[in-house]
């Protein structure tokens, strides 16, 4: 409603601007400033109530109207008028047809002075529907309607499914929170879209299951070890992948890229094989440099390789990043895009299921650490998937969930990945980095971390940090904090921080 009265004062001004300086215009003459009071319309498929609208103008409009759209008046003057808009049933041979879309138009002489408004209205979506095979489904247009009839689920996740058919000559991917199983044949309609990675989805209303307890035969896995950092196929390949796992990373010997697990039922029991040596396969689910993500179909143990007591690489904050602000903008990735303008939503504000980002990660332990210079406030945000600390003259830090499983006299390495912010006139923030070891208000040890060294304009990338602790035994009451040592400070000393690990020193 503000913005509405902002527009409407502006238009008014401008109109009321032209009068008092006497404008050289004809009468007839088209409107340079047209709005709308709304960008989109729904309506029922039968017996639709008409809708209002307020088109403001600073001169003459016409409009653009739809076949089964009716607007009263067609046609305005300068000033505000309120706009009446109706639709014919959406109705073929004696039922509903299939719901409609299409552009309202209000417009002056020019581009600029052109409103344009969604009129949405339903109908039977499936009237008509085609059948399709998971094969032909990415190269559908997005809000393409389908019926994907007698399927096998072959991989299954924490909000849908992979589908695939006897051949196994293509897959899907199948938004849905019905349980199923793998093995389980189903028949399934919805909506074709596309993820944040590029791939096909389809979101997914209607669900049959077929039955059950079937057997799945994969196809023959593309090896992607020896090409982790350069590999990006168009779709769902089936890969195999040889590595260790660091909580939900495949930590891949002399790459720079990891491969993430995504979205994995507690089922699949990988906490149970963090740090051992693992061949996973699944189906390639996109890039997120500098990670491949994997849905995963199986996790063949190959040994402990090392003992890891703590691991986190944020990768669960996945729902929250996607959710963003109220107006669904979504977190960005400021380091792998080295891009300052990447949206970086504060921890209390992307909700899921009314939880806040800050809510799911204070109820996993974390503690988070702020000072600033000026009034207090918040200063940690969330990206996908990772955490951005600080602001000007803000300065934050984070305190690791305490860990009962670290055993007495282990000599340990702390390591975890950061990056420093560049500033819009190519300055690299000067963060300095310190690991503080501490029980209740006494601190045992700290460690300082290594300025990145940079030049100005330098690329923004991430930095790995190890840390040795030794001599030190980590209990419950132990407490592990990385922050700043400028603490607090009236400058720009801002960080991101991913992939933090405890584990026992080789």
């Amino acid at each position: 409603m503000k913005l509405v009265k902002q527009i409407t004062a502006s238009v008014l001004a401008a109109v009321t601007l032209c009068g008092l300086w006497s404008c050289n215009e004809d009468e007839d003459q088209l409107s340079k400033a047209v709005l709308a009071s709304a960008t989109t319309l729904s309506f029922e498929a039968q017996n639709a109530s008409e809708k209002l609208i307020t088109v403001y103008s600073d001169a003459n409009w016409i409009s653009e109207v739809p076949e089964w759209v009716t607007i009263s008046p067609a046609q305005g003057s300068a000033g505000t008028t309120e706009v009446t808009v109706s639709v014919t049933d959406n109705m073929r041979d004696g039922a509903e047809d299939n719901p409609r879309k299409a552009t309202l138009v209000f417009k002056g002489s020019t581009l600029a002075s052109r409103a344009e408004v969604i009129i949405s209205q339903s109908g039977d979506k499936y009237r008509d529907v085609k059948d399709y095979k998971p094969s032909e489904i990415a190269a559908l247009a997005d809000e393409s309607v389908v019926s994907i009839p007698d399927v096998i689920v072959v991989a299954v996740t924490t909000d849908g499914f992979i589908v695939s058919d006897a051949e196994n000559s293509g897959n899907a991917y199948i938004i849905n929170s019905t349980p199923v199983s793998v093995g389980d044949r189903l028949s399934l309609r919805g909506t074709k879209g596309t993820d944040t990675q590029s791939l096909a989805i389809v979101e997914c209303d209607e669900l049959e299951i077929l039955s059950t307890g079937g057997t799945v035969t994969y196809p023959t896995a593309e090896d992607i070890t020896s090409k982790v950092d350069s590999y990006n196929p168009k779709d769902r390949t089936y890969i195999s992948v040889d590595g260790v796992l660091s909580g939900s990373n495949i930590i891949v010997e002399g790459a720079q890229y990891s491969v993430a697990v995504t979205n994995a039922p507690e089922s699949m029991g990988i906490a149970a094989l963090n740090g051992h040596k693992v061949t996973a396969k699944g189906y390639f689910a996109g890039v997120a440099a500098p990670v491949i993500r994997i849905t995963l179909t199986s996790l063949e143990d190959k040994g402990l390789y090392k003992e890891i007591y703590y691991a986190e690489d944020f990768e669960w904050l996945d729902p929250w990043a996607l959710a963003g602000d109220n107006k669904g903008k979504q977190a960005g990735r400021t380091v792998e895009d080295d891009n300052l303008s990447a949206y970086c939503p504060q921890l209390p504000t992307p909700k899921v299921d009314g939880v806040s980002a800050l809510d799911a990660l204070e109820a996993r332990g974390y503690e988070f650490l702020r000072v600033t210079t000026k009034t207090e406030g918040e200063c940690i945000y969330l990206q996908q998937n990772y955490l951005k600390f600080g602001k000007t003259s803000y300065q934050a830090g984070i305190v690791l969930p305490a860990m009962d499983n670290v055993p007495a006299g282990t000599k340990l390495t702390l390591s975890f990945d950061w990056c420093p912010m560049r500033q819009t006139d190519g300055k690299i923030d000067p963060v300095n980095l310190i690991v503080i070891i501490s029980e209740g208000d006494n601190e045992i040890v700290s460690y300082d971390i290594p300025e990145s060294g940079w030049e100005n304009g330098h690329v923004l990338e991430w930095i790995r940090a190890e840390v040795t602790i030794e001599g030190i035994d980590i209990t419950p009451e132990t407490r592990i904090t990385i922050r700043q040592t400028q603490w607090p400070a009236a400058t720009a000393n801002r960080w991101f921080l991913d992939n933090i690990e405890l584990a026992k020193s080789l």
